[in-house]
């Protein structure tokens, strides 16, 4: 077994001395540019710039050992047209990214989550740009323009706390349907419509998928053509005010459906589409204070897709986090979570018929703290455990130690 100073990390954070930071201390670490960050949001334009960096390695289970890293610029610029060019409630988001590193979930750990939710393609492209406006009073709100489809339709609620990117982002079986996704956004529409005096609301969304992969021929991420198939995507949910109620939830039920065709595990057929049902529901457990800001949320995430054409038959995501889990750390946070994965028993078949083994099920569990260092720099040592390493009951369990660093410049 091996031994790495990211997992005594973990632990050598409780010995961080107290610290709150002050209104007056800049989330940047350039600050204000002397004024011109703000002179610049005055009328208008807001820029940010951040670096994610993840360092991760097993120290037991892995199918073939090796540490690897990944790592994540984007900059992102945000228009208010309403102070540019008078047109209410609207605005402009567009950011770049470029990302470097190795993609070792499968090559080197044998699994199938993905530790790290940055971890990916190498890329440097745009990721997005849209149009949005708010109307009636905001009851209506859309976003036109290449977007993040399945971040608008599965997202994690209580994601900042971890590192594993079903807990950070969204669940692995919400990617079977093939809608776009951060940093490959695509051309999409998405709408939204929450009637005044009420908590309820209605999402729907139809995206380019792109044949069925976000980054065929747009490997810069500047193409704009509709390559189809058709994906769509419906969500009816409710969240609870927050000035009404000192523990705030919610619940959402989602639906995506794809025009495309996928292939079967069993056979040389393929089906004329492809969907995928989700429900999330969370809330704040505990209150640490009357101000509600240092708490403890839970939440449980299931979602479902047909077996014959899908790695994932069912998932279920359980998470607990603590947003200043102590009183003199209220800026960091502490997150619990686990995910049981159950494989499709197609998939597993098929696996047998190729001379490969039974796939039964994954289950994940990811301990990590988030430690605010400062304003504009994060330190967030993880500690994951994957047991049944991608549904194969004769494996050990693969022990993952990692490290995110984030910068806000």
């Amino acid at each position: 077994m091996k031994s790495y100073p990211t997992i005594l990390s973990l632990c050598s954070l409780a010995l961080l001395p107290n610290i709150s930071f002050g209104a007056d201390e800049s989330p940047y670490l350039f600050g204000d540019w002397g004024g011109a960050r703000t002179e610049l949001a005055d009328k208008g334009v807001s820029l940010n710039l951040f670096h994610i960096f993840d360092v991760y390695d097993d120290f037991s289970g892995a199918a073939e050992s090796g540490g690897t890293y990944f790592g994540r610029q984007r900059v992102a610029i945000d228009l208010d047209l309403e102070k540019l060019l008078g047109w209410e409630n609207s605005y402009i988001a567009i950011s770049g990214v470029h990302q470097y590193g190795n993609n070792y979930n499968r090559s080197r750990f044998g699994v199938f989550t993905n530790p790290s939710s940055i971890e990916g393609t190498e890329t440097t492209r745009l990721a997005n740009i849209y149009f949005g406006q708010s109307l009636f009073d905001g009851q209506l709100n859309y976003q036109i323009g290449k977007v993040d489809g399945v971040g608008a339709f599965g997202s994690q609620e209580y994601g900042s706390s971890f590192m594993n990117d079903e807990f950070a982002y969204v669940a692995n079986a919400i990617f079977g349907s093939a809608l776009p996704f951060d940093p490959a956004q695509k051309l999409g529409l998405i709408v939204e419509y929450q009637p005044n005096g009420t908590q309820l609301y209605l999402k729907g969304g139809v995206f380019d998928s792109n044949q069925l992969d976000s980054y065929a021929d747009d490997h810069n991420g500047l193409s704009f053509d509709w390559e189809g198939p058709v994906a769509y995507a419906a969500e009816l949910g409710y969240r609870s005010d927050p000035d009404k109620t000192d523990k705030p939830g919610f619940v959402k039920l989602g639906f995506h459906y794809n025009t495309g065709n996928f292939a079967n595990f069993l056979g040389t057929t393929e089906d004329d589409n492809n969907k995928l049902i989700y429900l999330s529901a969370g809330r704040t457990l505990h209150n640490f204070d009357s101000q509600q800001q240092r708490r403890i949320d839970g939440s449980i995430t299931w979602v479902h897709a047909p077996e014959d054409r899908n790695l994932y038959a069912d998932e279920l995501i359980f998470v607990l986090r603590a947003i200043g889990p102590f009183a003199a750390r209220p800026n960091d946070e502490l997150g619990l979570g686990v995910v049981a994965a159950y494989i499709s028993d197609d998939y597993s078949d098929a696996s047998q018929s190729a001379g490969g083994p039974v796939a039964k099920e994954e289950y994940t569990v990811e301990l990590s703290y988030k430690a605010a260092i400062t304003p504009w720099f994060q330190l967030q040592p993880s500690l994951q455990a994957v047991m049944n390493p991608a549904g194969d009951t004769d494996r050990d369990t693969v022990w993952i130690a990692g490290l995110r660093s984030v910068i806000t410049f």
